[in-house]
């Protein structure tokens, strides 16, 4: 390729096709978070918050599948993405991926409607194998392997998960739209 071909092949426009979605054309390195509504002003996070917990809740004993994605049983990372995904916010399948979308927080800094992560692994790795939506007042609702079903533990009766908590996930943060991997 000559000179003026090169000129004139990178001077062209990038065309995309209508089907192309957003999301299709972002970089590989940031992860999506996709919403229905195009944000949530602070007035209504409330509303948001609520409506995720009502979900959350309404699935209370639902039956523990390990690759189960619901709505009549989930494992624990299929029973976050329906949640949200119900309440207009769209997080991806798995665990580990679900927390790398959203705003870092420790665990002092939770609030009703983040994502909480663990390490369940009885040789610790550090690795996310856990995932579940903080309720506020120490209490965390998932999708249990351990307890069969969906259920609400609070992390100061049931130590084995304050003890195993990793980080905190925020995805209800009008601005927050992606997350550096």
């Amino acid at each position: 390729m000559g000179i003026t071909e090169a000129s004139n092949h990178f001077s062209q426009p990038k065309q995309y096709s209508e089907k192309k979605t957003y999301q299709e054309n972002i970089s590989p390195d940031i992860t999506y978070i996709s919403y229905k509504k195009e944000h949530y002003p602070e007035q209504n996070k409330l509303s948001v918050i609520e409506e995720i917990e009502s979900k959350a809740k309404s699935f209370l004993g639902t039956p523990y599948v390990w690759g189960a994605t619901g709505p009549s049983k989930f494992d624990c990372s299929g029973f976050t993405q329906w949640v949200y995904r119900d309440s207009g916010i769209n997080i991806p399948r798995v665990s580990k991926d679900q927390a790398r979308v959203g705003q870092f927080i420790q665990y002092d800094d939770l609030e009703r409607g983040d994502m909480v992560f663990f390490d369940t692994k009885k040789k610790r790795t550090g690795k996310v194998t856990h995932v579940g939506i903080y309720l506020g007042n120490n209490n965390f609702i998932h999708a249990s392997s351990a307890g069969e079903s969906v259920v609400i533990y609070n992390f100061e009766k049931k130590t084995f998960y304050k003890k195993r908590f990793l980080w905190g996930r925020r995805v209800l943060k009008p601005d927050l739209y992606y997350a550096l991997n």
